[in-house]
């Protein structure tokens, strides 16, 4: 079962929540923005469905900072270090990607390295704010300490799915958006399909034998594992594995920000997803030509390889960004569309706030349990929760 709402009234609902969750009506308009493009644009495991199960929790506890003040502590003309004061990484990574922005329009190329993060959403969101401003866009995060994976050919769950993201305007339609994680799949998808009992390929999930597994509850016991993006080292899982690193070196050496593969994991020390680390970097491409005549030939390198002739398995070719483009239009023209869990969650999140949901997700009863901040919850000098 599926529902569909109309994106401006659920844009307007998250932001509500938000500001029930304790964010000022700034922060709540921006991450509102970043969590039902994930949805509008069919990423369903990063929109919504982490503002349930993730955001609206963690700001409730104190574990994710609703006042948080994130602040610049290091910068030049073309990079700047932020530290992200543990706020709302949907919040953190937005004012990242505008710093990496403005320093792009003057020096051609500019960076942000975020370091005391939280999770940030989806990672297109970010780059195709740069594309649609005229920039080239990448953006990454890790998963702070959290191991969900071992390394190729390991046993220890030590680094995160990685994802990346990379967006280059053109001149008209839909630009180039590649939206990624550096796992065969986000494992959200994968936790998704166990809560609604359904199996998932056999490729996304490998058991600690080599061999393959459909049943999600195999990885929810950590009895397999995601794979790689290519699988085994024969396929190039080596790849997948490769990017992972490089995010990780990316947004946890570099950012002074927490990363999976250290040597406490070794020993079983807990781990957790606090002090994540992303890092934006724009590029200007009026610093190499015309910007204009630039996005024109990349306008037309995507058209001719959208226009090539489909092999007889698939219906057309395509490439990363169109089809997202075309799911946007469909949830701006018909209501974004929301797996039945996501809107239950939705529907059980309003009524415990007391927030006016919109008619489709009319709360029906508390399904979910969100916990409320307990009183005693405050902020030491350090910035952590008391």
């Amino acid at each position: 079962m599926t529902v569909r709402v109309p994106l401006a009234e659920l844009t307007s609902f998250v932001q509500r929540v938000l500001g029930e969750c304790g964010l000022d009506t700034a922060s709540a308009r921006t991450a509102a923005d970043v969590i039902t493009y994930a949805d509008a644009h069919g990423f369903t495991t990063h929109g919504t469905n982490g503002l349930v199960n993730i955001y609206a929790p963690r700001l409730l506890d104190g574990r994710i900072a609703a006042d948080a003040a994130p602040r610049v502590v290091q910068e030049t003309a073309g990079a700047a270090l932020l530290d992200g004061d543990r706020g709302l990484g949907l919040v953190t990574m937005d004012l990242a990607m505008d710093l990496a922005m403005d320093k792009a329009r003057q020096t051609g190329i500019g960076m942000v390295a975020v370091r005391n993060s939280t999770h940030f959403g989806s990672a297109g969101f970010y780059t195709h704010k740069a594309a649609n401003a005229g920039l080239i866009g990448l953006a990454m995060t890790n998963c702070g300490a959290q191991g969900v994976a071992p390394p190729l050919g390991g046993t220890v769950r030590m680094l995160g799915t990685n994802p990346l993201s990379a967006a280059v305007p053109v001149t008209e339609g839909a630009p180039f958006v590649l939206d990624m994680s550096t796992t065969v799949v986000a494992t959200g998808k994968i936790k998704a399909a166990h809560k609604e009992g359904r199996p998932v390929p056999s490729e996304w999930l490998i058991r600690h034998d080599g061999t393959p597994t459909s049943d999600p509850a195999d990885f929810m016991a950590e009895e397999a594992d995601v794979a790689w993006l290519g699988g085994p080292a024969a396929t190039g899982g080596a790849k997948g594995f490769g990017l992972a690193l490089l995010v990780d070196l990316l947004c946890g050496p570099l950012t002074g920000a927490a990363y999976g593969p250290r040597p406490g994991v070794l020993k079983g020390e807990p781990a957790g997803d606090d002090n994540v680390g992303h890092t934006a970097i724009v590029i200007d491409p009026s610093a190499f030509g015309s910007a204009t005549s630039i996005a024109a030939e990349s306008r037309t390198l995507l058209d001719t390889v959208a226009g090539s002739p489909a092999a007889a398995y698939a219906n057309t070719v395509t490439y990363p960004g169109a089809p997202e483009a075309r799911r946007y239009e469909e949830s701006r023209r018909g209501g974004v569309e929301l797996p039945g869990p996501v809107a239950e969650g939705l529907a059980a999140l309003a009524g415990r706030l007391g927030v006016p949901a919109p008619g489709p997700l009319a709360p029906r009863g508390p399904l979910v349990t969100v916990p409320t901040a307990p009183a005693s919850v405050g902020r030491t000098p350090e910035g952590r929760a008391a």
